[in-house]
């Protein structure tokens, strides 16, 4: 399997996924001066330190620099996720070795799909945000069951443990299903929620 070397980029407990994009703001340094539109490097997220010191084969998204905009403090990147990667090496803190993931449990997968529809429909219903109809659109355009999985968990799941969970989840298929649970949790709560509301 081909390797790459990149830039890396450690984002505290935030996760960039594929196809999705995440404003970060980084402290002004001589190698945060040098990002540009159109830059590609890695986004990988750390939840302690943990985390730096045991990389090898840890998960990392290859993400395109949309936008830069910055200050005399800081730099605020627009990432857009593309891919997942895995880590070989990280070399100086700065740059790492990595390679692309092959993407797994693509198949027959229609079920699925559905259901993760039917399901963020009724969050979405529930949730009854002005962006509700644009939502729901999107959704219907998706004919990816990977797309699909990582743009749902990215505008659904807020919880960080759950986020990062599904992120690290490599097999697309039970990726989806996994969503499809947390979401039906989250449907259940919401609902149990406005009962109260209401009495």
């Amino acid at each position: 399997m081909d390797r790459f070397t990149l830039k890396i980029f450690y984002l505290k407990r935030r996760v960039v996924f594929p196809y999705c994009t995440l404003a970060v703001v980084l402290k002004l340094t001589e190698d945060t001066k040098q990002i540009k539109q159109g830059d590609k490097l890695l986004a990988y997220t750390v939840r302690t330190l943990f985390d730096v010191i045991r990389y090898r084969n840890r998960i990392a998204t290859l993400s395109e620099v949309l936008d830069v905009a910055s200050d005399e403090q800081r730099v605020t990147v627009t990432l857009k996720g593309v891919t997942r990667v895995r880590i070989a090496r990280i070399i100086s803190f700065k740059q790492a070795d990595f390679t692309i993931l092959e993407k797994k449990g693509l198949k027959s997968n229609d079920a699925i799909m559905d259901e993760l529809r039917k399901k963020s429909q009724e969050l979405i219903f529930l949730i009854n945000v002005e962006e509700s109809d644009k939502l729901i659109n999107l959704l219907n355009f998706i004919v990816d069951l990977n797309q699909m999985t990582d743009f749902i968990s990215n505008y659904f799941i807020m919880d960080f443990r759950k986020r990062y969970g599904l992120y690290n989840t490599v097999d697309t298929k039970k990726r989806g299903q996994l969503l499809i649970k947390e979401l039906a949790d989250l449907i259940d709560k919401m609902a149990k929620k406005r009962k109260k509301t209401t009495l």
